[in-house]
């Protein structure tokens, strides 16, 4: 866990709701993200002109979760957003937006309903992937979420407060590589990592709507609120966005390394406080109990200063480095305790 972590109360961008996966004989192939992003232009022409642009591919994602009280069933409304991937029908939103078990519906720009099947999620990244029987759609152009810069201008659309449809809102990029929601002994998992910060208003029903640039371009998927504070919200980089899509268009799953650890990357204020002197890593603040770092022998306040000699440092940190790795994998990590220098293979669980 990186040391910038944030610990607010989070407010999830949309109604949460569950399900599962349905697995259907569907022939996919993956896109990849663009490799440009036209984020240079200027003016407010352009802005109305980026906006009109991805609209055409913004969804509202409607549904209702049945509860039962007594002998009377309550219905519990969902709303949610999400855009168009592909021209047959294939829909990305948030998977807290469609995570239970529930009939949903996708409503396009012009007001036409189609009934949706949730295909695949991954609740790492907070990613589903649905699909709506319709052809000739309009696919959102996707951007560069890797080339972003903090300042740079965004715009958030979605299905806000579950009434005002394709909302815009506009912002700039706050922050990258955030991480939000911390993570415990027992369950050392961090809610969120590697976000986009941005203070356009996200707000409830603006779950898994597109965050665009200038261009006209998707760079991430807005999905949580942190309502300490004003204009704080966070969005899915599109870049891990469609790692996720890869993953559940083929697999109907998704899959992400898990080391068990809760730690803070290594800066000028925690090198002071902990006495580390020159030292670059990753501090370990806690270690989940038989998890695959407790199996691997490393302990709280151990420094990790290198995986497969890859030096870690605050502009490689250890989250970053071990999603280039898969569950099941062996990785030597190299670190520092009480000042002598162990190496230890860690076998990478997966994330659940």
């Amino acid at each position: 866990m990186k040391k910038k972590i944030l610990a607010p109360i989070l407010i999830i961008a949309g109604i949460v709701v569950g399900g599962s996966a349905i697995s259907q004989n569907i022939k996919i192939n993956p896109i990849k993200p663009g490799v440009k992003s036209s984020a240079n232009i200027s003016g407010e022409q352009q802005a109305i002109l980026a906006v009109r642009k991805a609209k055409a591919s913004v969804v509202n994602i409607v549904g209702y979760k049945i509860l039962t009280e007594g002998m009377v069933p309550v219905y519990e409304p969902i709303k949610g957003t999400g855009f168009i991937y592909s021209k047959d029908g294939l829909i990305i939103s948030n998977s807290h937006v469609v995570q239970d078990e529930a009939e949903y519906s996708v409503i396009l720009l012009d007001g036409q309903e189609y009934p949706a099947k949730v295909l695949g999620m991954d609740k790492f990244r907070d990613v589903a992937l649905l699909k709506i029987e319709a052809m000739g759609l309009t696919p959102a152009q996707l951007g560069n979420s890797d080339n972003l810069e903090t300042g740079q201008t965004v715009f958030a659309i979605g299905n806000s407060l579950g009434k005002y449809q394709h909302a815009v809102t506009r912002g700039v990029v706050s922050g990258l590589g955030r991480t939000v929601g911390i993570g415990t002994p027992k369950d050392p998992k961090p809610r969120f990592q590697n976000l986009i910060q941005t203070d356009a208003a996200i707000n409830p029903g603006n779950s898994g709507g597109p965050l665009i640039n200038l261009a006209g371009e998707v760079v991430g998927i807005n999905t949580v609120i942190d309502r300490t504070g004003e204009g704080i919200g966070f969005a899915v980089p599109i870049s891990e966005v469609m790692d996720s899509v890869n993953q559940l268009a083929v697999l109907g799953k998704a899959s992400h390394p898990y080391a068990g650890l809760v730690f803070a990357t290594i800066d000028k204020k925690l090198r002071a406080e902990e006495n580390l002197n020159e030292i670059q890593g990753a501090f370990v603040v806690a270690v989940g109990e038989y998890g695959p770092g407790y199996n691997a022998g490393i302990k709280n306040n151990d420094v990790i200063l290198e995986i497969n000699r890859e030096k870690l440092s605050e502009r490689n940190e250890l989250d970053k480095v071990l999603r280039k790795y898969k569950a099941g994998d062996t990785v030597l990590v190299k670190l520092s305790r009480n000042g002598e220098i162990i190496e230890t293979p860690l076998l990478l669980g997966e994330y659940r």
